[in-house]
């Protein structure tokens, strides 16, 4: 057998790649649909790998490879994608027909290489399994799904950024889904996707043999790490989110019994803390002078002279109480620090840490250790 250090890496990420699957399938708390395609992504990453790896190493011949294991997952794995980045973005979307489609190419290619299969099971092309017909198949294949894949995470990449438009054009306090980490993880696949293409090309029209695919093969083990990892990790924080969402909407503020005079503060101090304006970690002092229809400049002045603070203070003291209910909440004991940051209106994990530590003295971690003691 040919064992090196790039085949080796290889292996490993093959070997992670299956284990995760198994681990993901038989766990409660991943059973979701977007979960299924990217679990599914890992596996037929994993499974492709494996493919090509084996007569690298000497287990077979390229040509019984192709022959006798060879699948078109080429063509399969970008619809994956699609499915994985729609239903993560928007997890009660409906699968439409036409969506559907996008999985006939790969059934077209796989029927018309089983057919092949069948012949040489027959014994019709023992003496070379692959004909030229056959050979002709397997490069059209490869060279579509390059074209296939392109196209399609085109279409992802701009969904992408609809999404993001739709979310700062309705302003909502909602959940919103991290799509940051989904436009790098797009774009290293994209870039791959480019990289394939390459040596693709190369192999089929300029070295006439076979091109050592090492590079498009470690990348791959690289993105089933990431996407493992990542992935699942991401998923993990939208579905805490969500479960906290629901707990603090049935806890809902009670109205301020303002003492101020003034309409203008009343109606801010409502907006903030009975409506959990607070909880949009996009919230500014304009967006809120734009609601209650009066300038910026006078906002932020009335909150100073009656409130003596300033509108970031004020705003702030809300989220940090917001996070000491769930901190102190045995139910969120095991829930990330990322997960409670982002639900009570900050925007990431190290605006949260400095704030609160700011305000209490403690870090989140701390103060949640001190609170679950006293229990």
């Amino acid at each position: 057998m040919n064992f090196n250090i790039y085949n080796i890496l290889i292996i490993a990420g093959i070997i992670q790649g299956v284990l995760f699957t198994g681990i993901v399938c038989f766990s409660k708390k991943y059973h979701a649909k977007s979960t299924f395609f990217l679990v599914a992504l890992i596996f037929l990453y994993s499974l492709g790998n494996l493919m090509y790896i084996l007569p690298d190493i000497g287990v077979i011949s390229l040509l019984d490879m192709y022959g006798y294991l060879f699948i078109p997952l080429a063509c399969i794995d970008a619809p994956i994608i699609y499915f994985y980045i729609v239903l993560f973005l928007n997890p009660k979307k409906k699968i439409l027909l036409s969506e559907k489609l996008l999985f006939l190419p790969f059934a077209i290619f796989l029927a018309i290489i089983l057919f092949f299969r069948v012949r040489l099971l027959l014994g019709y092309d023992v003496v070379n399994p692959i004909n030229a017909s056959y050979k002709f198949v397997i490069l059209f294949n490869e060279l579509f799904s390059v074209v296939f894949s392109l196209v399609i995470l085109i279409v992802i990449i701009l969904k992408i950024f609809k999404y993001e438009k739709e979310l700062k054009r309705k302003k909502q306090n909602n959940i919103k889904s991290e799509v940051n980490w989904l436009k790098s993880t797009i774009t290293i696949i994209l870039l791959f996707t480019f990289l394939w293409g390459y040596l693709a090309i190369r192999n089929i029209f300029f070295t006439n043999g076979e091109t050592i695919f090492y590079s498009l093969w470690i990348a791959m083990a690289l993105l089933i790490y990431w996407l493992g990892h990542i992935g699942i990790y991401k998923y993990g924080i939208l579905a805490e989110r969500e479960k906290i969402r629901n707990y603090s909407n049935s806890n809902p503020n009670p109205s301020l019994k303002s003492q101020s005079k003034n309409p203008h503060l009343r109606d801010f101090e409502n907006l903030i803390a009975k409506d959990k304006a607070y909880l949009d970690s996009t919230l500014s002092l304009e967006r809120v002078a734009e609601d209650l229809k009066i300038s910026p400049s006078y906002l932020s002045r009335i909150i100073h002279s009656e409130l003596d603070t300033s509108f970031t203070n004020y705003v702030h003291s809300f989220r940090i109480k917001e996070a000491k209910t769930y901190l102190s909440n045995p139910e969120f004991s095991s829930y990330t620090m990322v997960s409670i940051g982002l639900e009570a209106g900050f925007n990431s994990r190290s605006a949260f840490f400095d704030v609160f530590k700011k305000e209490t003295g403690k870090t989140p971690l701390q103060y949640k250790k001190d609170q679950l003691n006293k229990r």
